[in-house]
């Protein structure tokens, strides 16, 4: 990595009072706040910087799931190699398997902390030896400081997680919270424990778009789609919900509540003669999560569930990161029976050789070329060559955002097989959706 500056000029410009022999010091977690006040303390009347940087080891719980080698072996070297190139006044803090946080006190310059991540990214460079594998851990920081972006240790630690949300985001080592950043910190900051508690208590909704097949008309399948609406904040769009359990460390215990709510209701509707298809979208993360497979065994089993009538949506970007990885993953969930659908289709780093590689039974057109399909000759010819593209690989092509009839036409002229939209109806809750389908039988 030609970028990362010398090792030994970063240990230079770092180096504390004390002697550079010495280790850096593991902090046990419930020590953190209050090292971290401290040093604010400290920094507040010598009017130096302190600085958090949140580390996830990106690929540790990828390691476990292909070669089955536990990842706190995987963090133990990892804590090791981040304590060789910190100071011994600076402070490590082992937050999970796959999360480290890093405290650096005491600082000259609100420059320091990116060369310190600069180092840090240069010590994970080498790769691992264990159980004679040869393995890469690719480390994504978040970094935030006080003064100048925190004001206390609380606002310190979520805007270095915020930014390594967004480093990981954007496909980036790391990355340094910004003033723009603020209003995200807000709403992590409100929402975070407002989530936990509504996962836990069950004051979640989910609700479901019908689709129709276009040749017949007919409902055979439907959308699931998260609704939560907070006491004194009304309805919290999906996406900032999803943004939140993914900071948090919450992505996994949401998908698995919407994934057991989705298959206990098409149990109901199939003991009221009502055979649906049921769809449940994945974020970004949860591709990349090891326990996925389990989690959707677990839930099918739980629900004595068809695993051929889930579907399971995957934003076209989550491959993109780890292409490896996310196929030995979908795999998995193929040999399970469950249908794989891309969403969003055309949005992102699509090709055919993609289309190709992946064990696909489903592509969604996204919403913004089937909405302006009608005057924009571009957006047509994009809805038409997805459409050419799926059949070609024997795929199911879904058109997402139907909000008029004339669009309805043309979708099924062009041999479009499924369409979702506010022309069919919106998303409804479980019970609308029972005296829906007593209407359009």
């Amino acid at each position: 990595m030609s970028n990362i500056p010398n090792p030994r000029a970063l240990a230079t410009s770092l180096r504390g009072t004390e002697c550079e022999s010495q280790p850096s010091q593991e902090l046990p977690r419930s020590a953190l706040k209050s090292t971290l006040t401290n040093a604010i303390d400290h920094a507040r009347m010598s009017q130096r910087v302190v600085a958090v940087l949140m580390i996830l080891l990106a690929r540790s719980d990828r390691l476990d799931a292909m070669l089955g080698i536990p990842t706190g072996q995987i963090m133990q070297r990892a804590l090791r190699r981040v304590a060789t190139a910190l100071r011994p006044a600076d402070r490590v803090v082992q937050l999970s398997d796959e999360k480290i946080c890093v405290v650096l006190p005491n600082l000259r310059s609100d420059a320091l902390p990116s060369l310190a991540a600069a180092k840090l990214l240069h010590v994970f460079e080498a790769p691992f030896a264990i159980e004679e594998n040869l393995l890469t851990v690719r480390p994504i920081i978040g970094i935030a400081t006080f003064p100048g972006q925190a004001a206390n240790a609380e606002e310190l630690l979520v805007h270095a997680d915020i930014a390594k949300h967004i480093a990981r985001s954007r496909d980036v080592a790391q990355y340094v919270f910004q003033a723009d950043d603020r209003r995200a910190a807000d709403t992590y900051t409100g929402l975070n424990i407002e989530l936990r508690e509504a996962i836990r208590t069950n004051q979640l909704e989910v609700y479901y778009q019908p689709k129709i097949e276009l040749k017949t008309g007919r409902c055979r399948s439907v959308e699931a789609l998260l609704r939560w609406t907070l006491p004194g904040h009304g309805a919290i769009p999906p996406p900032v919900a999803i943004r939140v359990a993914e900071s948090n460390g919450m992505i996994g215990s949401l998908t698995e509540w919407v994934l057991n709510t989705a298959l206990r209701h098409q149990s109901e509707w199939k003991h009221l003669g009502i055979m649906l298809d049921v769809a449940v979208n994945l974020s970004t993360i949860t591709l990349g999560d090891a326990e996925l497979p389990r989690l959707v065994s677990q839930a099918l089993g739980t629900w004595q569930a068809d695993p051929s009538r889930l579907t399971l949506e995957i934003n076209e970007d989550a491959t993109i990161n780890d292409l490896e990885y996310s196929l030995a993953i979908m795999n998995q969930l193929k040999k399970m029976g469950v249908a794989l659908s891309v969403d969003d289709f055309g949005t992102g780093y699509s090709s055919l050789s993609y289309v190709k590689r992946f064990p696909l039974d489903e592509l969604k057109i996204d919403k913004l070329f089937v909405q302006h399909m009608r005057d924009n000759k571009g957006d047509q010819q994009i809805v038409r060559s997805v459409i050419d593209l799926a059949h070609n690989f024997e795929l199911t092509v879904v058109a997402e955002g139907v909000e008029d009839e004339a669009t309805l036409k043309d979708l099924k002229r062009m041999g479009c097989d499924i369409a979702q939209g506010f022309v069919i109806s919106p998303a409804i809750p479980s019970d609308a959706l029972i005296e829906w389908m007593k209407r359009h039988k």
